[in-house]
């Protein structure tokens, strides 16, 4: 079926919305399967939604054990929807905010981009931002040794690169990948970088700055696309930084990203696109590919 979320976890749906849920999933010809909790989760084929009313954050870690994308549907206060983030909830749809009747359910029939190229040796990383672009309606992919690294940037033709420095050393992430700069393919560069750690600006001095436009802690950046992707009204500006390295620890300076461009909302199917979009176009230039219709 093509499910943008196999899961649906209700909170706070008044009978009739849950009704008016069930009755579009069947009239879209979905086949659903309600999850009880006393029951255990529901033992049904990848092709069937499962749907569980009342969820609780911990609803979340079983749903990751067997595999499965979740969406949250309902009314949350700030409390709660923190809680859920903080239990991995990467897609929330907040019916203060949203009608029940605008949630997509299946996934673009083609690709958006652009797409994200995560280079990095830490798995759980990369499954944390994979799980969050995908629920937004994009693409990552997973790059662990500088061996494949050219081939794979040929081959998905990434609009943006994020480089985990935590995983390499600075001297041999420098030498594999200068020799990429330049060429058409080498997309705009965000590194990942613990700032707490000690020597971080001798590794940053050594080259780094010359393979990225800016430097977000692991969790910021990850914090950063949350809120980006989040289905809350636009924002034209952020309280979001990142850090640019001009040198030495006495020219560092706040990166701005550009405003945000508005699209018309004239056609309500290209919200995920435009949003996908405007978060590329948010991060800078070198990052917008694909059509720029969306």
């Amino acid at each position: 079926m093509n499910l943008l979320s196999d899961v649906y976890l209700l909170r706070r749906l008044t009978s009739e919305e849950k009704e008016f849920l069930l009755a579009l999933l069947k009239w879209k010809g979905i086949s659903v399967s309600e999850w009880v909790k006393s029951s255990g989760f529901p033992s049904v084929s990848k092709e069937t939604l499962v749907w569980k009313s009342d969820s609780q954050p911990e609803d979340l870690s079983i749903v990751k054990d067997w595999s499965r994308e979740p969406c949250l549907i309902g009314r949350f206060d700030p409390e709660e929807k923190n809680a859920f983030l903080r239990a991995g909830a990467s897609r929330i749809y907040d019916l203060n905010l949203f009608p029940l009747e605008e949630i997509p359910f299946f996934r673009p029939k083609r690709p958006l981009h652009p797409e994200i190229l995560f280079f990095t040796r830490d798995e759980t990383l990369y499954y944390k931002y994979r799980s969050l672009l995908r629920a937004g309606g994009s693409n990552a992919y997973w790059c662990r040794d500088e061996f494949g690294l050219p081939n794979l940037l040929k081959e998905t033709r990434p609009g943006l690169l994020v480089l985990d420095a935590e995983s390499f050393s600075t001297r041999e992430l420098v030498e594999k990948l200068k020799p990429l700069l330049g060429v058409p393919f080498f997309p705009l560069s965000f590194c990942l970088i613990n700032f707490g750690r000690e020597n971080v600006y001798t590794d940053l001095a050594r080259g780094l700055k010359d393979l990225s436009k800016a430097f977000f802690s692991p969790e910021d950046l990850l914090l950063f696309l949350r809120d980006r992707l989040a289905l809350s009204s636009e924002t034209e500006t952020s309280g979001y930084q990142a850090i640019v390295w001009g040198g030495s620890p006495h020219n560092i300076r706040e990166y701005e990203f550009v405003p945000i461009p508005k699209f018309p909302e004239s056609n309500p199917e290209l919200v995920e696109n435009r949003r996908i979009r405007r978060l590329f176009l948010w991060l800078g230039e070198g990052a917008q590919r694909g059509d720029s219709s969306f």
